[in-house]
């Protein structure tokens, strides 16, 4: 696909146009009344491409259709078929759809272009060579693909595949289990998305006052500590007693949050847009989980803070629980993670100086009261001499 024939409309499928996206990049964009607007991710005249118009022509049926179609061409004993066998059952990928959505994808993306080889073919050499490619970021229409976290997920699904083909007898030995760990090197670390400062909370609400859709995004991110695929969708059908309910999209968990002050009185001073969801974008519909972060980093910028993203807001919550020295259980009844492994990634960014205030502070009430006592007792000539 060459630049001129993506300028015309003449070779492209009907409703599909070429559209500039906000970075300048050139994509091809399907468009047709009735229907949702969808930016391709395939390159025309591709597999992929066919199945995403489809989807986008018939968005209920087409993308079931399609692959059932893709999956009957398949080879015994190949990667292709070692993929369709394993989706076959959707709950292999992982608890909720949106997981299993992202492992489909994951998948996907690995067997693409290498469909056809024969699964007893692949070594854990190959899984190290795919492994090492998927770490190195590049980038792709516009957004960085890859990196260290993505050659984890990768080398993770690949071996519950690769488990799935002993099982199934195509294989007497997992390649992926033997493939090398992905391990961190010292220039790598990262501590992830910024978590907002104290200053940085104020200077969002100096900038956006209480009744903007801004301001109510950002209470709602801070005071639910849920990820944006569900405070999106919050509305007050989830108001009971007072308290947010809350099935997450992640994990499926079931929570109940009390609605504080500062958050309610966001609410409260939001014009009423007779919708399910409280956040909405400039047209009254519902956000998508991308559009929204879209959004929200634009609204940041407009505030003078480039470095904040939505998923700050939840890291701040954490933050701020961790600086006031509440237990774990207690942090995780608000987020919803299962383990503490999880919770000490979020509250990497508790305010150290706060913490070591507080740690001074009580070894010297120690000091003064319960070691000199002991001193004066046991050591009385040491005592002595120490004053």
């Amino acid at each position: 696909m060459n630049r001129r024939q993506l300028k015309s409309h003449r070779f492209l499928p009907m409703y599909v146009t070429p559209n500039k996206d906000r970075h300048g990049t050139e994509r091809l964009r399907f468009r047709r009344k009735g229907f949702p607007s969808h930016y391709f991710k395939a390159a025309l005249g591709t597999e992929d491409f066919r199945i995403e118009y489809a989807e986008c022509m018939n968005p209920a049926t087409a993308r079931a259709a399609v692959l059932a179609e893709a999956e009957a061409r398949t080879v015994p004993g190949t990667l292709a078929d070692l993929f369709a066998r394993y989706v076959a059952v959707p709950e292999r990928l992982g608890p909720t759809a949106e997981t299993q959505k992202k492992v489909r994808a994951v998948l996907a993306r690995f067997v693409e272009g290498r469909g056809d080889r024969a699964v007893r073919a692949v070594t854990f050499e190959h899984i190290d060579a795919i492994i090492a490619r998927r770490r190195a970021k590049v980038q792709v229409g516009g957004r960085w693909e890859g990196g260290v976290e993505a050659a984890r997920k990768l080398r993770k699904e690949l071996v519950r595949l690769f488990d799935f083909a002993v099982k199934i007898e195509l294989l007497t030995r997992n390649p992926a289990r033997q493939a090398s760990t992905v391990r961190v090197a010292a220039g790598e670390r990262t501590t992830g998305f910024h978590s907002w400062t104290e200053y940085e909370i104020a200077q969002f609400r100096s900038r956006w006052a209480l009744s903007t859709m801004p301001r109510l995004a950002m209470e709602m991110m801070l005071w639910t500590d849920q990820r944006k695929v569900d405070t999106i969708h919050l509305g007050r059908q989830h108001i009971k007693d007072g308290r947010f309910k809350i099935r997450q999209t992640k994990g499926g968990k079931q929570l109940e949050i009390s609605i504080a002050p500062q958050l309610l009185e966001a609410i409260v001073a939001m014009p009423p847009n007779g919708g399910l969801c409280f956040l909405t974008t400039s047209f009254g519909k519902p956000f998508s989980v991308k559009g929204f972060g879209g959004w929200f980093r634009d609204r940041c910028n407009d505030a003078g803070l480039p470095h904040c993203t939505a998923h700050g807001l939840r890291k701040a919550t954490m933050r701020r629980m961790a600086e006031r020295n509440m237990s774990n259980q207690t942090m995780k009844s608000m987020s919803g993670h299962t383990n503490d492994d999880e919770v000490a990634i979020y509250t990497a960014a508790a305010n150290q100086i706060a913490l070591a205030d507080e740690a001074i502070a009580q070894l010297s009430r120690w000091e003064k009261s319960s070691l000199q006592k002991r001193l004066d007792t046991d050591f009385p000539q040491v005592a002595e001499n120490a004053g």
